[in-house]
């Protein structure tokens, strides 16, 4: 049983960073595609909708993190392999072209470039939208939208960001060169008293220089603002990615063992696969996870919650986001095998 433990986090620990990386690079491409001359002028005709399809995310700058994310599933579905395998008098093999593997694949496959999409058009909209609203040149606006070049690659940009990131993103700007709202940069710590800033991912590197804008009583300039909201965009998205990479790899790899584990079940040979609930150490443990520690149910069978959720297993798609989001939970499963 350690051994589960311990291979399933060394896969975690070996294909977070791969997720991670094709989603950065996903939209490293998707960035530098863009056509700025065009978006430039479709955003001086104030022609939204079209603006926003022309930096939409083209389904094949996004098939590199659909690959790191199969291959996320089908490294889980070994796990399950090398466990069977233990007390097996034969070989197990997981079928990673099964039905059931197929399908999950195709299906979250869309289900993930989908929200990636979506959520980055309703970012850019939002940008096109206050932009021209507060009368900025098209090509401020555009470089809103795509960042600045750096090589050839871009950097700075929404293009991959949330609807709520992009919004925060907005909000900076306005405080930021508005100096009777300037102060709202900062609020207090209610842990220890000290000024820190409104924005989680906002670049501290800065601090020092709004801090004088505010002792001045004046606003930052706009060159100073670009630079500063640039690197929060940039820093917002190195978020973006790690969130992606924590959440699509432990599913990935959480929907793969359990597949191998049904894929050994379905043989003559095996009796039965429990499945155990087991609660990992995490800065803020959800009550409802460290009372489901230890607790154990038969393969098919569902967890059940006090609040009427049912998992069968940590990571569960089918759960509401608050028992999967940062969950660092893992199933424990037990083969028992037919004798004689």
């Amino acid at each position: 049983m350690a051994t589960q433990d311990h291979d399933f986090r060394k896969l975690i620990a070996k294909m977070e960073p791969l997720v991670r990386r094709a989603f950065l690079d996903a939209i490293a491409r998707a960035s530098s595609h863009i056509d700025e001359r065009a978006l430039a002028t479709l955003i001086a005709a104030g022609r939204i909708d079209e603006a926003v399809q022309l930096l939409r995310i083209d389904q094949s700058h996004l098939w590199p993190l659909q690959e790191a994310v199969r291959n996320s599933m089908l490294s889980g579905g070994k796990l399950a392999e090398a466990v069977v395998n233990q007390g097996l008098r034969g070989v197990f093999s997981f079928n990673g072209r099964h039905q059931r593997a197929e399908a999950w694949l195709s299906q979250h496959g869309a289900q993930l470039i989908e929200g990636i999409t979506t959520q980055s058009e309703a970012s850019v909209r939002s940008v096109l939208v206050q932009g021209l609203q507060e009368g900025r040149s098209s090509r401020s606006v555009a470089l809103e939208i795509t960042g600045r070049k750096v090589g050839r690659q871009r950097v700075g940009g929404v293009i991959g960001l949330t609807s709520a990131q992009t919004d925060q993103v907005l909000s900076a700007r306005a405080m930021l060169l508005d100096p009777e709202r300037i102060r709202e940069n900062f609020v207090r710590d209610q842990k220890t008293g000290r000024w820190k800033p409104r924005f989680k991912l906002s670049d501290r590197r800065f601090d020092r220089m709004i801090r004088k804008a505010i002792d001045n009583g004046t606003a930052l300039a706009p060159a100073d603002v670009d630079r500063v909201i640039e690197a929060h965009k940039s820093k917002a998205l190195g978020y973006r990615g790690r969130v992606i990479a924590k959440h699509e790899a432990r599913t990935a790899i959480a929907i793969g063992r359990e597949q191998g584990f049904q894929q050994a079940l379905e043989r003559p040979d095996v009796e039965a696969v429990t499945v155990r609930w087991q609660h990992n150490l995490s800065k803020e443990p959800r009550e409802e996870h460290v009372a489901m520690n230890g607790t154990e149910i038969q393969l098919g069978e569902s967890f059940e919650f006090p609040d009427g959720t049912r998992m069968k297993h940590p990571h569960d798609e089918s759960a509401p986001a608050r028992h999967r989001i940062g969950c660092n939970c893992m199933a424990m499963y037990r083969v028992r095998f037919r004798r004689g």
